[in-house]
């Protein structure tokens, strides 16, 4: 068979025809086929959005959950109480006594005995120690036979005179050379008692300075000698407490040898004037020291008073929260803890009185506080000295089964 030249192209036209036609319809297939795999993709991104979306909520859920059923807070509490409080002042303070002596030498010689030690009690007029006193009365028996002898002249001169036998003049110097000698021989006399040292006030020798055979000499400090009874506490307080203080007030000594015994005492003197130097007034305090516990010289610890509150509202200060000058607590109301402003007044001991803001029925927290939120879910944990009440043990354990 023979193909014309016009057969052939014709032929060849045909073929590139089919093949573009075939090639549009394997790309047609590509792409539906491609668009079919996109919009799965798609679907399965959404459905994994949805499904992060909805295990997102459940956690949400479950830690909301999780915070509604926090536990309760364990908290303490006590009572609102009444009772009396005082407004005080502490400060430090030495002991001093009025009545103290030093025992001086008023004669001169050698110690010869001491009768009493550091320490002795003593009452006026007791022999402390006793000097040599040979010198002192051969020098009273010189003076007394002298002096017998002038009051025998004096005799004769009067009786002379008396007779007009005898002048004026040796009557008056009789007289005087027997006077001058009286004033020695007493002289004398008062050297001899002055050689026997006699305690000048009743009191405790707490310092002996001499020892046995020491030359004494007139002025020579022997002993001191304080008398316990007479013991005050002086005080220093600052100016801004002058308008508080007055005589009369009660203090409150405490000192380091009896540091668990309180001794009571009274506001006998307040010096009128301020000193410049510190700023301060000085105070006299008389004690009670009829067991002569107390000596001059120690340091204690003291609490003035200066006013008493009587039948007050009084809580104990560790419950008391206070931020930017005021002061509030936590109370306990069916087991959910209060935020409740209160107004203070006196401090004392540990103990503060509340003026305003509580009753006396009220619960408040004092263990925990510092850690909740006004309407905080608590629950009350009894302390060893505390009494279970049928209500508040009913409501704990109501609380501790229900969260």
């Amino acid at each position: 068979m023979k193909f014309s030249a016009s057969n052939t192209t014709d032929l060849i036209k045909v073929t590139f025809l089919s093949t573009i036609l075939g090639l549009s319809i394997l790309t047609t297939a590509c792409s539906d086929d491609s668009a079919k795999d996109d919009k799965a993709k798609s679907e399965q991104t959404e459905e994994k959005k949805s499904s992060d979306k909805t295990a997102s909520k459940n956690d949400d859920d479950k830690d909301k959950k999780k915070e509604d059923e926090k536990p309760p807070v364990p908290v303490e509490v006590v009572s609102v109480s009444r009772g009396d409080i005082q407004q005080t002042y502490s400060t430090i303070t030495t002991l001093e006594a009025e009545n103290d002596a030093q025992v001086v030498a008023r004669s001169t010689g050698l110690l010869q005995t001491i009768t009493i030690e550091e320490g002795d009690k003593v009452k006026k007029g007791d022999l402390l120690a006793q000097l040599d006193v040979e010198q002192l009365s051969l020098e009273v028996a010189q003076m007394e036979a002298t002096s017998k002898k002038l009051h025998k002249e004096l005799t004769r001169q009067q009786t002379l005179f008396n007779r007009k036998l005898g002048s004026r003049d040796a009557l008056d110097r009789a007289k005087f050379e027997y006077q001058s000698q009286q004033a020695q021989f007493k002289l004398a006399k008062l050297k001899l008692r002055y050689a026997s040292i006699r305690a000048p006030i009743d009191g405790i020798v707490t310092e002996r300075m001499v020892k046995v055979g020491n030359l004494i000499r007139e002025n020579d400090i022997l002993f001191k000698i304080i008398d316990p009874s007479s013991l005050k506490a002086v005080l220093h307080l600052p100016e801004k407490e002058l308008n508080n203080i007055k005589k009369g007030q009660n203090i409150f000594l405490n000192v380091d040898a009896y540091h668990d015994e309180v001794i009571i005492g009274q506001v006998e003197r307040v010096r009128p004037s301020i000193d410049s130097d510190t700023g301060t007034f000085k105070v006299i305090a008389k004690l009670d020291n009829s067991g002569n516990k107390l000596k001059s010289g120690m340091f204690g610890k003291v609490e003035v008073v200066f006013d008493v509150h009587t039948n007050s509202l009084l809580l104990a200060q560790q419950a008391i929260i206070t931020q930017d000058n005021r002061s509030h607590v936590f109370i306990v109301e069916d087991n959910i803890a209060k935020q409740t402003p209160v107004t203070t007044g006196f401090r004392h001991n540990g103990l503060v009185e509340i003026i305003s803001g509580l009753t006396e029925s009220d619960k408040v927290i004092t263990t925990g506080q510092q850690i909740l939120k006004h309407e905080a879910l608590v629950e009350i944990v009894l302390t060893d000295n505390q009494e279970t009440k049928p209500e508040e043990k009913e409501a704990a354990t109501s609380v501790a089964a229900h969260p």
